[in-house]
């Protein structure tokens, strides 16, 4: 008996292929199944004629670095017109004179004038702020003999401000061949030469022969140097204003005169500052006694432990 079957229609050879080739799924949803199962899908290359394009999408790297350099390409146009910007206003901030220099204010000098020290820092108004070079212009202060430290600092927008401190001087030097009278500060540093109309009332140091801008904080003068520091730091008896002179002799020992009194005071030499507050209280003594007027000479190198007062002659 002859079975009737459904008839199955005939396709075409062309749509026999097109059906074929035709996914099943939609290209999301593979993707969606490829990406569960831990694999990479692409849809399948067209081909169009002799020409073939591959329609596999991007990898993650290469969609990551044409991001990175849209990113990049965008952040350098911003920065090119930023700087652009920039240098167009402080182009005209520089023209408009706000920050150019107009006070310099100056302290610390006594024994340098304000006029001399600005000439040698090359500092005057007029000038934009933001142009001078200040280590540079500190550097040329700080080759004065007379300054010891320097500080230059601006102030905006219009103002510098300059803070000097000057060389204490402690004592004169009498340099021997014909160079005269130098001032030494309080380290010992031989730094600059006296001239008239400076302040001249310090003990002067003789009986030496340094150079200019030696120091005699070491060699045979040190001891002299710390005898002016102990009587720099104020004692009522022997303040440094009671000492005229100091002279070293060649054997190294220090005679020291008070400037009313004009016998000698030998001194001598080693634990200089154990002698000086023998001597203090001395002169303590004497002064209290009313007999500093009746004294010929004074050696503290007399005996070990022993100080020799000799009196005038009646």
């Amino acid at each position: 008996m002859p079975v009737n079957r459904p008839r199955v229609p005939q396709l075409s050879p062309k749509s026999s292929r097109y059906r074929r080739l035709r996914p099943s799924h939609s290209s999301a949803f593979r993707r969606f199944r490829a990406a569960a199962a831990g694999q990479h899908w692409g849809a399948p290359p067209v081909k169009n004629g002799p020409y073939t394009k591959d329609g596999a999408s991007l990898s993650g790297d290469a969609a990551g670095q044409l991001l990175q350099l849209s990113k990049a390409t965008v952040l350098a146009l911003l920065l090119a017109v930023l700087l652009a910007l920039l240098l167009r206003g402080w182009q005209a901030v520089e023209r408009s004179g706000i920050f150019q220099l107009r006070q310099i204010n100056v302290q610390g000098c006594r024994t340098l004038r304000e006029e001399e020290l600005l000439a040698l820092a090359e500092l005057r108004p007029g000038g934009p702020l933001f142009d001078i070079n200040l280590p540079a212009a500190e550097e040329r202060v700080r080759s004065h003999p007379w300054i010891d430290t320097v500080s230059i600092r601006r102030s905006w927008p219009d103002t510098l401000h300059v803070l000097v401190q000057e060389r204490r001087p402690l004592a004169l030097v009498n340099l021997e061949q014909g160079l005269g009278l130098h001032y030494m500060d309080q380290n010992g540093l031989i730094f600059a030469p006296a001239k008239p109309g400076q302040d001249l009332d310090f003990p002067v140091l003789t009986g030496i022969s340094p150079q200019p801008g030696a120091s005699l904080a070491e060699g045979p003068a040190a001891e002299a140097v710390q005898l002016l520091q102990l009587a720099a730091q104020g004692n009522p008896i022997l303040p440094l204003q009671a000492l005229s002179e100091l002279h070293l002799s060649r054997d190294g020992e220090i005679i020291a005169y008070l400037a009313e009194r004009p016998f000698p005071i030998h001194v001598g030499c080693g634990k200089i500052k154990a002698r000086y507050y023998q001597l203090v209280r001395l002169l303590e003594r004497l002064y209290r006694k009313e007999k500093i007027e009746d004294i010929r000479e004074i050696r503290m190198d007399y005996q070990p432990g022993r100080i020799l007062v000799a009196k005038l002659k009646p």
